[in-house]
């Protein structure tokens, strides 16, 4: 996944709130969606969520409001960085028409094994797969 991925995703009524513009908490929200989309479900790098995956920070800055729409918005993501059990996305909430970026930041996630309580390392194909190797 070296290069950025972009997932379109739709906007849904509820997600406006009583100014008019999407929640900054809905961001989050489109994040946690376009990962579930971009990682792979099946092949390479699908254990990275069949194996284990929480989040471990993430971050966003707030550049143009975003009022509700039937159009989607896209939501890019690129590996920047990968450790022995985690990883980092760069990830941008954009409308790739008009080229306006909404938000930016990232999200660090850490590969863990939830029967027993900690994180994992990444194996050899999820590592491959995450630096586009």
């Amino acid at each position: 996944m070296a290069e950025e991925r972009v997932v379109d995703i739709a906007l849904r009524w509820g997600d406006a709130d009583a100014f008019g513009h999407v929640n900054n908490v809905v961001f989050f929200r489109y994040l946690e969606e376009a990962r579930a989309r971009v990682i792979p479900a099946s092949g390479p790098g699908s254990t990275i969520l069949s194996g284990g995956l929480v989040v471990a920070e993430q971050q966003l800055k707030y550049l143009a409001p975003l009022h509700y729409r039937t159009e989607p918005i896209q939501v890019g993501m690129s590996v920047d960085h990968v450790g022995g059990s985690s990883f980092r996305l760069a990830c941008r909430v954009f409308d790739a028409e008009t080229g306006t970026v909404f938000a930016q930041g990232f999200v660090a996630l850490v590969t863990y094994n939830f029967a027993t309580g900690s994180p994992r390392k990444l194996s050899t194909d999820e590592r491959a797969w995450l630096t586009g190797e």
